[in-house]
């Protein structure tokens, strides 16, 4: 009797801890997940907007996370605590694609809108060359006009309008690659914009008549 409830005791701690490691793994692999983000609320919410080349990947860690050495190119939101953090042209990210880690190129051009120098594959980190036009100058400034507004990303396609908002599918391209949320007309008493809605500019239109046919 004693033996067979050991033997059960056995195979249940086994089972448990078969359990936990698979557990343990799955955390692991897919620790890094993101929410979907616009490259102008990236914008609005960044500390700094740069474009910045990638010149070397440094030997030495810091805290075990990669060190990527960069040179500004380009300078479009700084404040003076980004001037600071970027001051010795820093970059770092975490070893691993499982922590969100980015595997940056060297002399490679990246548009970077962030908070700090710390950045992973949930900050804004995209190649310059993959941008689109309207991305590009959304960057350079035109996001700014957006920033009263907020862009929500909407999954179901028939969301409710919000105030002072824009909703998002977020693999519409249009919307992801040629939109600007901006205010429509009229504030609310704390600021807030009364109607934001998707800027209609050529290429956006342009984007929405194609996707029609």
């Amino acid at each position: 009797m004693v033996t067979n409830r050991m033997n059960a005791y056995h195979v249940m701690t086994v089972a448990l801890l078969v359990t936990l490691g698979v557990i343990l793994q799955l955390s692991t692999t897919e620790a890094c997940s993101c929410q979907p983000e616009h490259a102008q609320t990236a914008y609005c919410d960044a500390e700094y907007v740069i474009v910045a080349q990638v010149l070397r990947k440094s030997n030495r860690k810091h805290n075990g996370n990669n060190v990527y050495k960069i040179a500004i190119k380009k300078e479009y939101k700084m404040t003076p605590r980004a001037q600071k953090l970027l001051k010795q042209g820093k970059l770092i990210t975490p070893p691993t694609d499982s922590m969100c880690g980015l595997q940056l190129e060297v002399n490679q051009l990246y548009a970077i809108a962030a908070q700090d120098i710390n950045v992973g594959l949930c900050s804004f980190v995209r190649k310059y060359s993959d941008l689109t036009i309207v991305e590009k100058r959304g960057l350079a400034g035109i996001y700014r006009k957006g920033c009263p507004c907020q862009i929500k990303p909407c999954y179901s396609g028939t969301c409710n309008v919000s105030i002072g908002a824009c909703n998002w599918v977020p693999w519409a391209d249009c919307e992801s690659s040629y939109g600007s949320c901006v205010p429509t007309r009229g504030h609310l008493i704390d600021g807030t914009p009364a109607k934001c809605h998707w800027r209609r500019s050529p290429m956006y239109q342009k984007c929405k008549a194609n996707t029609r046919e």
